[in-house]
């Protein structure tokens, strides 16, 4: 499991670093593949945090899954009103 834990890290941070650093033009645009790259990257992160038995990271990681998902919602609803 250690090995696998620390793949899906290596694999999740520097995904959704690269698409967290432009992610205002990734919610404006409506950039879905970056922003589904982005989730898929995060949700790896949580399960490497998991599996390595650190809550914390796991749990730090998820709210912002949640907040992203929340923030792409909200701009999707914002852009529908006239």
């Amino acid at each position: 499991m250690e090995v696998l834990s620390t793949a899906l890290l290596v694999a999740g941070y520097p995904t959704s670093i690269v698409v967290l650093t432009r992610f205002v033009p990734v919610v404006r645009e409506r950039r879905v593949r970056w922003f589904v790259a982005h989730q898929a990257a995060v949700a790896a992160i949580v399960a490497g945090w998991a599996l390595k038995g650190k809550p914390g990271g796991a749990i730090v990681n998820g709210a912002w899954l949640a907040v992203a998902t929340a923030w792409w919602v909200g701009a999707a609803r914002a852009a529908e009103r006239p």
